[in-house]
């Protein structure tokens, strides 16, 4: 088997501070175990609230909201990346592994066009060069079926619907090449 991601005893907590008691640690997550291969795609399903987003967010060894990763091993590609520096850590994420939030209108900058936020993360990894950074952000407004690919970086966040902003948030995860991308509910359902 070809190991790209093995997540082993995952236990992730948070402090609660009601009012007028205490704080106390909660356990959001406690003892996951997944592997996922190279080139297979892996869902995890569960009601709202169950974890889905904080074990995602995981294998960026990040825990957001005062979450915490207080036990167990995020392998990545051979590395268990939750025993790697902050600075090296920085050096995987947006290069190895990648996110695509739930919310498109909250990953971009309105201020900023949006090719030049697609091309970010690749530049300042130094994977490729500006000129070719954009041929292959412009590549993959093509596939993913943005509207005149060539000019579309070339608009704001606010200028486009929000299915089109989802699109170019993947784009901007598929940029660098990694190796592993999330997809923080990847699919929506209209009742």
């Amino acid at each position: 088997m070809n190991k790209l991601l093995e997540v082993r005893n995952l236990r992730i907590e948070a402090t609660t501070r009601p009012p007028g008691e205490k704080p106390k640690s909660v356990v959001l997550v406690d003892d996951v175990s997944f592997s996922l291969e190279k080139g297979r795609v892996l869902g995890l399903i569960g009601e709202s609230g169950a974890g889905k987003s904080t074990i995602g967010l995981s294998t960026l060894a990040y825990g957001r909201g005062g979450a915490r990763i207080t036990g167990g091993e995020v392998v990545l590609e051979g590395i268990d990346i939750l025993k790697l520096r902050k600075s090296q850590i920085q050096k995987i994420r947006g290069a190895r592994v990648c996110y695509v939030a739930q919310s498109a209108a909250a990953a971009f900058n309105p201020a900023h066009r949006i090719g030049d936020q697609v091309i970010e993360a690749t530049l300042q990894h130094k994977l490729m060069s500006r000129q070719q950074a954009r041929e292959r952000a412009t590549y993959l407004f093509t596939v993913l079926g943005l509207p005149n690919p060539e000019t579309f970086g070339d608009r704001y966040p606010h200028q486009v619907s929000g299915g089109q902003l989802q699109r170019a948030m993947t784009a901007m995860a598929l940029c660098p090449n990694p190796a592993l991308i999330v997809f923080d509910e990847p699919t929506t359902r209209s009742t």
